[in-house]
């Protein structure tokens, strides 16, 4: 920079003398000269003063050193879960949600003391539509339609909001108990939940229930009612006592990661209820179909009838899954308080037991595996290989073995055996059935089910309502 204006000053001092200038000129040439000199030097001096060196902490040992973390995404204004969830700037969700299941039944009953009897049905199995969302630390999912053809009623009806990262307290619609009940109907394997789901009756119940999840376990408890959809309680063997009934469920499971490979599920429950001023608990089931096609023409197949007054029950759950194979089992013990034969000479008795169990196995052909959650139930399958991808979905091949036993019910000795009717048809269950799932893509599922099942009653007064029971099933099943 100094070379530079030193040479434009010999320039301009080079032309003044070859133009011969007056001595005054040349004095005042010279004159500014030397003042852009020294202004060239103020600005030099102040280019060259050093800044004050800023602050640099010694790097830390690497045994110390962390990374520091990555910034959290921006939540995304719209995501696509086969339909759009909604995220405002604050974080608050909204997700309409629905499914539609459409089934064809085929159900054949060779009752023994009774006619043959032969249905066929094509209904909608469920045809429901919802909303799930998220405020801050409170929560909600309402979802209801019909079921069967019948008349609309609610599933979900929860409004939650969470204490922390891993506990929620829930009030509302909701259910508490089994493996294979806290599985989501959309993501169970088969297309009911057999026997063992009609027995133990751990549907849905307005409750007040708290959940905890650790890293490999949960904790649930719950005071559960009726179901939400029931209308006013009134007495049901006494018009003064319209009292609804009332229960308590704890669970807990244990989910170790035994491997990268394998996952092993153990659970418990208890649960005990009271009918309250209701009529008695009911305990039945049926060959693996919501329609009941074998009972369609009046004749129950298996039964108590209204006699429980209470139920305490018992139960166990565990599954492993390796890979694409999963196998899965409960097992439950309910002891049933009867009602008494001052309530109901017909339906009062002494105290029983009733048994029932289920074993059951899957294995994708296409390499899929079970999704199991942190809160002890299994998710929705996840399609490695999608029809829109170029892929082939998912195909999954399952069979289970069903079993129930109400034996241990006996007779009063106050009504005749004739007019116990419940007797004639608390016997045993036993069942088989083979299953097949093509999921095209994640949010879509064929189904197809085979069941044959095996109805053993006592023989009452003369009377022994056996059975064999074959059930023939297909749905297609589409969810948003």
């Amino acid at each position: 920079m100094r070379m530079l204006f030193a040479t434009t000053a010999l320039a301009a001092f080079s032309l003044a003398g070859a133009a011969q200038a007056e001595d005054a000129d040349l004095a005042l040439l010279k004159a500014q000269i030397q003042a852009l000199q020294a202004r060239i030097d103020v600005l030099e001096r102040q280019a060259v003063v050093p800044t004050a060196p800023a602050l640099v902490a010694a790097p830390a040992p690497a045994s110390a050193a962390a990374p520091a973390a990555p910034p959290k995404p921006a939540a995304e204004p719209i995501r696509w879960e086969n339909s759009p969830r909604f995220t405002d700037p604050s974080g608050a969700t909204f997700k309409l949600r629905g499914r539609i299941l459409l089934d064809a039944v085929d159900a054949t009953a060779q009752r023994d003391g009774l006619p043959d009897y032969h249905a066929r049905q094509f209904k909608a199995r469920q045809l429901f539509l919802g909303v799930e969302g998220q405020n801050g630390r409170w929560g909600y999912r309402l979802e209801g339609g019909a079921v069967s053809g019948g008349a609309w009623g609610w599933d979900d009806a929860i409004i939650d909001y969470r204490l922390g990262k891993q506990t929620t307290l829930l009030v509302g619609n909701q259910k508490a108990a089994s493996l294979e009940g806290l599985t989501s109907f959309k993501s169970i394997t088969f297309m009911e939940r057999g026997a063992y789901g009609d027995v133990i009756d751990a549907g849905y119940a307005l409750s007040l229930e708290a959940v905890h999840v650790g890293t490999n376990w949960s904790l649930w408890g719950a005071l559960q009612s009726d179901v939400i959809n029931r209308t006013d309680a009134v007495g049901g063997y006494d018009p003064n006592q319209a009292v609804e009934r009332m229960g308590a469920t704890l669970r807990g499971t244990w989910s170790p990661q035994l491997s990268q490979d394998d996952r092993l599920h153990l659970g418990a429950w208890v649960r005990r209820r009271d009918r309250g001023g209701e009529t008695g608990f009911t305990y039945s089931a049926a060959a693996n179909t919501a329609f009941r096609p074998q009972a369609s023409s009046g004749a129950t197949l298996l039964s108590t009838g209204a006699v429980g007054d209470g139920d305490t029950t018992v139960a166990l759950e565990a599954a492993w899954i390796h890979r694409a194979l999963s196998l899965q089992g409960e097992a439950a013990r309910i002891r049933v308080d009867r009602i008494g034969t001052d309530v109901s000479p017909t339906l009062g008795g002494p105290n029983f037991d009733i048994v029932t169990a289920y074993a059951s196995a899957s294995w994708f052909a296409t390499g899929e595996t079970r999704p199991y959650n942190p809160n002890g139930s299994f998710g929705r399958i996840r399609v490695a290989h999608p029809l829109d991808r170029g892929g082939f979905g998912a195909l999954e091949f399952a069979a289970r073995y069903d079993y129930a036993d109400f034996s241990d019910m006996a007779a009063n000795g106050v009504a005749s055996l004739a007019a116990q009717t419940g007797l004639t048809t608390a016997g045993t269950y036993q069942a088989v059935t083979l299953g097949a799932n093509w999921y095209p893509y994640a949010y879509v599922r064929l189904s197809g089910n085979l069941t044959r099942a095996r109805i053993d009653n006592r023989p009452i007064a003369g009377v022994q309502l056996d059975a064999d029971v074959t059930v023939a099933q297909a749905r297609l099943q589409l969810e948003f």
